[in-house]
């Protein structure tokens, strides 16, 4: 089995999902729920994280499955022409990102590493590592006499 995209008709993602699933075809369409404020109420509603694509897993590619959906306009190709198959791990990644699950990074930093700050207002400083914790780090930027805690997932080894 391999999964494929297709480019969905505006606003056609959950659409194209239950088509799909009405007629037997695994399919995913990558969403979260956020809030939606209107004048009379706040309301939490479920939107695609990528607008405009469904994802589906076929055996083999069937054109005329695709094209019997009234909610997809046509599959994703590669530059050659030929229809994108997207790895199987690459959909579970986003599977486990939007369901919440963080990912573990394993850095191997440790006291005295000097280090560069990769994100944040501190981006491009340069400092040493005090002391690792399990998720943070607390690092002695001496360019500006202060000591930081931030997550480990901020900082890069320089």
């Amino acid at each position: 089995m391999s999964w494929f995209a297709a480019k969905t008709k505006h606003r056609g993602e959950f659409k194209a999902l239950n088509f799909f699933n009405s007629i037997g075809v695994n399919s995913y369409v990558p969403s979260y729920q956020t809030k939606r404020i209107w004048s009379d109420r706040i309301k939490k509603v479920t939107v695609p994280a990528i607008n405009g694509y469904i994802f589906f897993e076929l055996q083999k590619l069937d054109f005329n499955l695709i094209n019997v959906n009234p909610f997809t306009k046509n599959i994703v190709k590669k530059a050659n022409g030929s229809p994108a198959i997207i790895k199987e791990n690459e959909i579970a990644i986003m599977k486990r990102h939007l369901s919440g699950e963080t990912l573990k990074y394993k850095k191997s930093l440790f006291d005295g590493q000097n280090i560069k700050i990769c994100s944040g207002p501190f981006m491009f400083k340069k400092g040493t590592i005090n002391k690792v914790g399990e998720n943070k780090v607390i690092i002695n930027l001496e360019s500006l006499n202060i000591s930081l805690v931030l997550n480990k997932t901020s900082v890069v080894a320089a």
